[in-house]
């Protein structure tokens, strides 16, 4: 194989490792959860206007719930939650304007039945008066990060409706939010419910917990009791007519990132439900011992990940900053991988070296196939140059690429995580594209070094062209690691060159 073809082929691993991952993937220290919180509820009645998704009376009447993990806001209109703010991330998962949990109980005109309420220190109760039977609709508020819910329907047939979805949380890069909405079931075990969801799907078998996700958050419902059917919804577009980007990939704009999902639950007997808004944080997932964690395993790829995001977890806690983190990581992988990428620089260099006695092999050989090849084993042979040892060490990196691709796109610890100057959120791109630039500069000014072959000098010139436009719009984080990496492979082309790190 030639010097030419062994870059090409160098290159490709290298595109064809990020391209089949985004492809593939569309996807704080934990808080154990308290069985009772302390009496710590703040109730404040508010009359307001409302926007509902359901006919509504002129006024709506909030309770709003302070509690140690979340800030609730429950509404009359049906009985619903109005607002469901996880405070330890600031994000409120209910859209604007828009209620879930609502209990579609409905009067002869087909107006939603206004219930009364009253309030305690841990719960708050809704009682509906409907076809002669009275119903009761209880929050309690005994956990971190969630609250308790039953409906004592006397027998009758009831829908508690979640139409309206989750909220987008990360509003500056939207479409790569909507492009993570997913929706799991768990019944003897988990099931991604998504591709199944064409316009609506009817999910009637018993089921442990459901769960509706966006890129960073889960809303886990939790049944105790027999509920007849659940059903999915796919929702298009963000909700509150926001402005949404499509994902990105390089330069490239990717479809797939429009739809939400919502649920409506129908029974005919009383609903027992633990409801839970939890990060996309496989400790705090795991520590439930409900299987949430399967949601953010990862799959093959998911143990190398996790050990990766261990090893920044601990670097950050020791210099305060994942930015930092990263680059050092880069080095310890730089470092780990040293012996193999010296061969390959020095298999580089011998490749150059030889490379006027391969082109006369080639030219005197080249109507004699087998002939050639015998007489290039031999010159390889005789200057113990290994073709292949320069596809090497990117070969065996390349478990570690795919996992650390996942883990700096996807981990929650990134997310509104700053690093330095301009670099405010690692989860989001460079703002001014200095990162993946400088990148593709150090690539180009390392490929011009290394390549003597008048004929590669296209190549060179167009593959970290080719790097810039895949990473110009990935997040900070990766942009950060792989600019690191590239500033140390220079470094390493020019000492190995001259001899050094024997």
């Amino acid at each position: 194989m030639s010097d030419r073809a062994r870059t090409a082929l160098a290159f490709a691993i290298i595109i064809g490792i990020l391209l089949v991952w985004t492809f593939v993937n569309k996807p704080a220290a934990p808080v154990q959860e308290a069985e009772r919180l302390p009496p710590d509820t703040v109730v404040v009645p508010v009359n307001a206007t409302p926007v509902p998704e359901e006919p509504a009376p002129a006024t709506e009447e909030f309770i709003i719930v302070e509690r140690r993990g979340i800030r609730l806001v429950l509404s009359d209109h049906g009985g619903s939650v109005a607002s469901l703010n996880l405070k330890e991330y600031d994000i409120d998962i209910v859209p604007p304007g828009q209620h879930l949990f609502v209990s579609l109980f409905k009067d002869s005109l087909g107006n939603l039945v206004q219930p009364d309420y009253t309030v305690t220190e841990d719960s708050v109760v809704f009682i509906f008066s409907h076809a002669g039977t009275k119903v009761t609709k209880t929050y309690r508020f005994d956990h971190d990060r969630g609250f308790s819910l039953s409906i004592a329907a006397g027998g009758s047939s009831h829908v508690l409706s979640l139409k309206p979805g989750l909220n987008i949380t990360e509003f500056e890069n939207p479409g790569d939010d909507m492009r993570n909405f997913n929706v799991y079931v768990k019944n003897e075990k988990m099931q991604t419910l998504t591709a199944s969801i064409k316009d609506s799907y009817a999910y009637t078998a018993k089921f442990e917990w459901f769960a509706l996700r966006t890129k960073y958050f889960i809303l886990a419902v939790n049944s105790t009791s027999d509920i007849d059917t659940v059903l999915f919804y796919k929702l298009s577009g963000a909700p509150a007519q926001k402005e949404t980007r499509t994902a990105s990939f390089g330069c490239y704009y990717m479809g797939g990132g429009s739809n939400r999902y919502g649920a409506e639950l129908l029974g005919k007997e009383d609903m027992e439900l633990v409801v839970l808004l939890l990060p996309m944080h496989h400790g705090v997932l795991a520590q439930y011992d409900k299987g949430y964690e399967d949601i953010a395993s990862g799959g093959f790829w998911g143990p190398i990940s996790r050990a990766i995001m261990a090893i920044l977890n601990l670097m950050h806690s020791l210099i305060g900053n994942y930015g930092l983190a990263i680059m050092i990581f880069a080095l310890l992988i730089k470092l780990v991988f040293f012996p193999l990428s010296r061969q390959m620089v020095i298999s580089q260099h011998k490749m150059q070296a030889i490379q006027p006695e391969l082109k006369k092999i080639q030219q005197k050989y080249k109507s004699e196939p087998q002939r050639l090849n015998q007489e290039m084993m031999h010159l390889y042979k005789t200057y113990k140059v290994n073709p292949f040892s320069g596809c090497l060490p990117l070969l065996i990196q390349m478990p570690i690429f795919f996992a650390l691709f996942r883990t700096l796109t996807t981990s929650i610890e990134f997310r509104q995580a700053n690093f330095m100057l301009w670099i405010t959120d690692l989860s989001l791109r460079d703002p001014y594209y200095v990162l993946p630039i400088s990148m593709g500069i150090m690539m180009l000014v390392q490929s011009l070094t290394t390549t003597v072959d008048p004929r590669q000098r296209l190549m060179v010139i167009f593959m970290p062209i080719v790097m810039v436009w895949i990473f110009i719009n990935l997040p900070s984080g990766l942009q950060l690691y792989w600019f690191t990496y590239n500033i140390l492979t220079l470094i390493e082309h020019f000492v190995v060159k001259r001899g050094g790190f024997k």
